[in-house]
């Protein structure tokens, strides 16, 4: 079979997954994922091994784009912030999965050496997964922000730590090749040159986005990524942290970050899903079996170390309720970085490490399927995803499609209300982020600007010591308040607000919030409890109103 038909077979295979997915509503990621798995060894058998090896660039490509923007999440001016929320909870999950995976793999029967592999190759987590879970669902909050921090954060700790182990296992087992010296040369060598290029090409990248036209960026970006990729793999560089450290750069050294993400985006959709359809295709349900008690054990050590890991740092640095429940199950996706540092393992030594390579591949099957399920579970309970994003879909049954062509033909005949067809269904409960904060009253104008610098949003409500909105922040008086001298020290959040003249209560039909929206330019409304006071528990942002229009206006239900 020709490779273009394989990698026809993958796409297709792919499309209607995820038209599969919108009726079953499950995370992209999976349908792709299981669509790759019934063409794999497991069912159909029709993807040839070496069309893997002939398809491996595309997908490293899409790995390496996901750590370039995962790298892009660390701005220098967020660092001391990102550290004293983050590395509190990374170093619990961190250390409880380390430990709970190396000491009881060893004693179900692997070495020592085997165990202190498993533990460390058990840190990552799956970045691609986990982010594209994340992207798809339009997620914002604590939860959403610390897994995205905590997933890059265990991939670098990850690549960084399996040198070290590697090292340590050679040493304590004298298989070390020439000297002590001469290994730890190596292994500086290895980390030291991933860091000089990726600071080579963030910086190369950054200054050719400033001479060159945006029409331009999306080639110099696929470019430089793909040179950067091969000389990784030429001069056996960890490419991972080659472009964690190239995102890194391109944010403290460009204006223009976003736009260099979104041009990545462009080509990152199909690059995504040929990632994960080929990943799903290699998967091999038999492993599953082969790694039997060993790799049952594992799955369970690896779930139990990150969620009881986070839940006990949480507990004891003040998170909130809902970063203590969720933020570890958002974590348990596990695939590309584990599987990259086996092979490398067992490249190196076939003998120690094949059977390690056997589990996380085995166990592999296990993460990729139930983690997108939980990272979506996740941001939904958490209250950092629209409920409306998970149960409003423009894709139904063939009677729905059916449906719907002559509900679009009665409206355009005037038969049908529709706006009482969308306000009868939905309530504002229904499409409002639960996840949200506000400016507290006494807030100086740093501290205001710090929050409108975080946010995506031109309005933002003012509380009270009692969570109460007791005035919105518009971009207008914030302005006029840019060019008073005296700012800095005289003037609070409560100056600048104006009291708020509409509010919206989660039992509202969304009827009201169109209305609403009609009226005014903000792009987000506050949401308050019914009964008094009445306290700020979400907002009603203008872009997830429309985009829930839109849908309902393409399915014909609005």
């Amino acid at each position: 079979m020709h490779i273009a038909t394989t990698l026809g077979l993958l796409l297709t295979a792919s499309l209607l997954a995820g038209l599969a997915s919108e009726i079953l509503r499950l995370p992209k990621v999976t349908a792709y994922l299981i669509a790759g798995l019934l063409l794999g060894p497991s069912f159909g058998n029709l993807i040839p091994h070496e069309h893997h090896l002939v398809l491996e660039p595309l997908t490293k490509l899409a790995m390496a784009l996901v750590l370039f923007y995962l790298g892009t999440l660390f701005p220098f001016d967020q660092i001391r912030k990102i550290a004293r929320r983050a590395i509190p909870l990374s170093f619990g999950e961190l250390a409880f999965t380390v430990v709970l995976v190396t000491v009881g793999t060893y004693l179900l029967g692997m070495s020592a050496a085997q165990a202190a592999l498993l533990g460390t190759l058990a840190i990552a987590t799956a970045p691609a997964t986990t982010m594209f879970v994340l992207r798809e669902t339009n997620a914002e909050g604590p939860v959403t922000s610390l897994t995205g921090t905590l997933v890059t954060l265990n991939n670098l700790v990850a690549v960084i730590a399996f040198e070290l182990v590697w090292l340590a296992i050679e040493v304590a087992g004298g298989d070390a090749s020439g000297s002590l010296s001469e290994t730890v040369f190596l292994l500086v060598r290895s980390l030291g040159g991933a860091f000089l290029l990726g600071l080579l090409g963030g910086l190369v990248i950054s200054y050719a986005c400033e001479i060159m036209h945006t029409r331009r960026w999306l080639v110099l970006l696929v470019g430089a990524s793909a040179l950067m990729l091969g000389l990784s793999e030429t001069w056996e560089l960890p490419y991972m942290l080659v472009f964690l450290v190239v995102g890194l750069v391109v944010v403290n050294s460009s204006s223009g970050t976003q736009k260099i993400t979104a041009q990545m985006d462009s080509i990152g959709g199909l690059l995504t899903v040929v990632f994960f359809s080929v990943h799903g295709s290699e998967l091999d349900l038999n492993l599953l079996l082969d790694v039997g008690m060993i790799g049952a054990g594992y799955v369970v050590l690896r779930s139990v170390g990150k969620v009881a890991g986070i839940w006990f740092m949480a507990s004891r640095t003040g998170a909130s309720p809902e970063v203590k429940t969720w933020l570890g199950p958002a974590m348990l996706a596990q695939a590309g970085v584990a599987i990259s540092l086996a092979a490398t393992a067992t490249a190196r030594n076939p003998e120690m490490a094949g059977q390690v390579q056997t589990i996380i591949l085995g166990t592999v099957v296990v993460f990729e399927i139930l983690g997108p399920l939980l990272t979506r579970a996740a941001v939904l309970r958490s209250g950092e995803m629209p409920i409306a994003n998970s149960i409003h879909h423009t894709f139904g049954t063939p009677l729905g499609a059916l449906r719907n062509v002559f509900t679009r033909l009665a409206g355009s005949a005037g038969l049908l209300n529709k706006k009482q067809a969308l306000s009868e269904r939905m309530r504002v409960e229904q499409v409002m982020r639960r996840s949200v904060e506000g400016i507290a009253e006494s807030a100086d104008f740093n501290e205001v600007v710090h929050f409108v610098e975080h946010s995506h949003d031109n309005t933002f409500p003012v509380l009270n010591e009692d969570r109460c909105v007791v005035g919105l922040i518009r971009f207008d008086l914030l302005n006029q308040a840019f060019f008073d001298p005296h700012s800095d020290h005289l003037v609070r959040a409560g100056d600048l607000s104006t009291p708020p003249e509409v509010l919206l209560h989660p039992a509202q039909p969304v009827r009201d919030a169109v209305e609403l929206f009609r009226q005014t330019t903000d792009d987000c409304v506050p949401v308050v409890t019914d009964e008094p006071p009445h306290r700020l528990v979400a907002t009603v942002r203008r872009s997830d109103l429309t985009s829930l229009l839109i849908r309902d206006r393409k399915a014909g239900l609005s």
